[in-house]
């Protein structure tokens, strides 16, 4: 009467088996709606915040790892992993592989090199969570604006287990901003001038920022001669970055040398301080504020420029080279 039962147990469980495998070769990719049972899974995936906060992206600087992390499992009972007739009864299978996680950079800009570890790390089934480590690698260009730019990632995974477990993904953002470059280009066409005494001299000057954010450019006059009446057009300029198409700005600077400027052909030289600045400006933060640039600009004066004096220097002069002439010839009578 046992073995009587124990065939009948086994012939069940065999007719079970061929049916469920027949069912699976002949419907390869069943829909959902024909499937006994879909379990469902969770896939997360997070990044390293404090390495992003603590990393510097310089353009053209050496790159930078973010630390990413994988999570999966499968919600099902657990009995079902744990045995093989389970497995075979409710799966159709007997093993159970790794899931794949396909990692994609969804929008990788022009002015970055963005690449991933390993862009198809493995993970284990389970029913409580598993996670597997990778990373993405952010080199900036020369170029790469100082901009926040939110950096889009998608993990997915393949439908799993014939089936029954279906695909799933999950995403994430990665904000970041390259570093800024403090360069600018000062230029004015006349750098010397002639002045005269009291006379105003202006210089235009042109200011381009070649660096790759809005720049704010203070405009200071560190050096110029005692007595003298300096003035600066304003003291701020905002620039753009090269990237508008507008990246240059103007100020103009003028002095008035004093009424005794000039007797000795004299010559003065001025120097202004320009200091480029992230715009709108962060306080004195590392890398926020850039290098003073020094600019020079001399006057010279034009001499002799008292009216009339020139005349009489002369005209003593040929006096007495006269009387010394008169001298010679009667000394030789």
């Amino acid at each position: 009467m046992i073995k009587h039962l124990r065939a009948i147990k086994v012939s069940f469980i065999i007719g079970i088996i061929l049916s469920l495998s027949f069912l699976s070769i002949t419907n390869s990719n069943p829909p959902a709606s024909a499937k006994l049972l879909t379990f469902e899974p969770v896939l997360e995936m997070d990044y390293d915040t404090q390495a992003v906060n603590d990393a510097v992206f310089q353009p053209d600087g050496p790159p930078v790892s973010i630390p990413l992390t994988i999570r999966f499992k499968v919600q099902m009972p657990p009995q079902i992993l744990k045995s093989i007739w389970l497995r075979i009864i409710f799966l159709q299978t007997f093993i159970v592989v790794s899931a794949r996680v396909k990692l994609t950079v969804l929008n990788d800009p022009d002015w970055a090199a963005i690449s991933i570890t390993n862009p198809n790390p493995y993970v284990d089934i389970q029913t409580e969570m598993v996670e597997t480590q990778t990373s993405i690698v952010i080199a900036a260009h020369d170029d790469a604006p100082a901009e926040g730019f939110t950096l889009k990632l998608k993990a997915e995974t393949d439908p799993l287990l014939n089936n029954h477990v279906p695909a799933r993904d999950a995403y994430v953002d990665i904000v970041f901003q390259p570093g800024y470059i403090p360069l600018i280009d000062v230029y004015t066409e006349k750098p010397s001038r002639i002045v005269s005494p009291q006379e105003t001299v202006n210089f235009p000057i042109r200011i381009t920022n070649l660096g790759n954010k809005q720049t704010l450019v203070t405009i200071k006059i560190v050096d110029y001669p005692k007595g003298w009446t300096p003035l600066l057009s304003q003291t701020q300029v905002i620039i753009p970055s090269a990237e508008s198409g507008n990246n240059i700005g103007y100020m103009s600077f003028s002095i008035t040398p004093p009424f005794d400027f000039g007797w000795h052909n004299d010559l003065e030289t001025i120097t202004l301080e320009l200091t480029p600045e992230f715009s709108p400006p962060q306080g004195n933060m590392s890398g926020y504020v850039g290098t003073p640039v020094p600019f020079q600009m001399t006057i010279r004066s034009r001499g002799f420029s008292t009216p009339g004096f020139e005349i009489v220097i002369m005209i003593i002069a040929m006096i007495a080279v006269s009387i010394i002439m008169k001298r010679h010839r009667n000394n030789k009578l």
